[in-house]
């Protein structure tokens, strides 16, 4: 059995790919699983991927290294029910230090298991951390990214079609001064030959005895787990009209443009309309997302945001574009259920 953890940290498009991998693995009748996990309860990633019918379960309210035994579980409850022989388990974004607290107790509880880490990074921001172009983001926030990099068995430099061929020059000459002991890929998640190439790494990857845990310092790592406010927020929009789904989109759009005008940086700000379409923003460079509209009465939309600020600011914020949408578009938007949170200082159940 494979277990291939993901790890990245502000938009590293880990979803992408394991989303692509379990989709060609499964055309080529190999069995998978993916496993989410976030620090909030409702996860926009888990629910897409059962709209999408790709076996899967979910880890809540806390990473994986804090939540050991009920990863174990679901890995347990996916070989068993699902049949999977390759599961890519997609830890918090902002966790790290998984080698000691996740891939050594996998390696050491589960004997048959091959285990390995990828760290997936955005190209675009990749190349302002390594500029030290990105003060906006807090000196404890950067402390976990580079210790993601650090720790990783290979490392995917992501989203290489967004930037042009002298930023990849300079990254490929970069990373490999700084992490040539490692395997490095620059691919683009959406492309299959890409999946295929980071699959077949993975296939033949062996994670050795002697792997090193991180030396970390934990105040520094929970410090900057604790700058990010943590925000899931489940609404429903009435329309009478029939534009239910135009006013979701909306809503998506403009809580979008209010987090750059505010200059937020973010991890990510993921949406999940009506149980099955997902838009997601990583960078204030991504461009508006256009979706077909359904004549509809009502959609529910589920909202997860990562953001470096407060979260009474985040909620203040997405209460401002509610606001506006009802009284520009006569629509009515119920909460469902709504979470905002710092996560709390990480508690490894085990640490090797």
């Amino acid at each position: 059995m494979q277990i291939h953890l993901l790890t990245g940290f502000l938009g590293g498009g880990k979803t992408t790919a394991g989303q692509h991998a379990a989709q060609y693995l499964a055309n080529h009748k190999i069995r998978t699983g993916i496993i989410t996990n976030d620090q909030g309860s409702k996860l926009v990633d888990g629910g897409f991927f059962k709209y999408l019918d790709i076996p899967n379960r979910e880890v809540i309210n806390g990473c994986f290294c804090c939540n050991y035994r009920e990863l174990n579980a679901t890995i347990t409850s996916l070989v068993a029910i699902e049949g999977a022989e390759v599961i890519f388990a997609e830890s918090v974004g902002s966790c790290t230090d998984i080698v000691a607290t996740v891939l050594k107790p996998l390696l050491k509880f589960r004997e048959d298991a091959q285990v390995t880490v990828s760290t997936f990074v955005d190209a675009r921001l990749l190349l302002m951390m390594l500029r030290d172009d990105t003060m906006a983001f807090d000196a404890s926030v950067r402390y976990i990214y580079f210790k993601q990099l650090e720790e990783a068995c290979v490392i995917i430099i992501n989203k290489v079609d967004l930037i042009n061929d002298a930023q990849i020059a300079f990254l490929k000459e970069t990373v490999e001064e700084r992490y040539g002991n490692k395997v490095c890929l620059f691919q683009n998640s959406n492309d299959e030959a890409d999946i295929k190439e980071w699959l077949n790494v993975l296939d033949n990857y062996e994670t050795g005895p002697t792997i090193a845990s991180l030396n970390i310092d934990y105040d520094v790592y929970a410090a900057g787990e604790a700058k990010l406010a943590w925000v899931d927020h489940a609404i429903e929009v009435f329309s009478v009209d029939g534009n239910a789904m135009q006013e979701a989109a909306f809503i998506i759009r403009d809580i979008f443009e209010a987090v750059k005008k505010k200059k937020y940086m973010f991890g990510h700000l993921k949406f999940l309309i009506n149980n099955s379409i997902k838009i997601s923003y990583t960078s204030p460079a991504d461009q508006p997302i256009l979706i077909d509209f359904q004549p509809s009465g009502s959609t529910n939309l589920l909202i997860n945001m990562r953001v470096q600020t407060i979260p009474e600011n985040i909620t203040k914020l997405i209460a401002g574009v509610i606001a506006k949408t009802e009284r520009q578009t006569g629509c009515k938007i119920a909460t469902v259920s709504l979470s905002a949170f710092q996560p709390g200082y990480p508690i490894p159940e085990y640490r090797m």
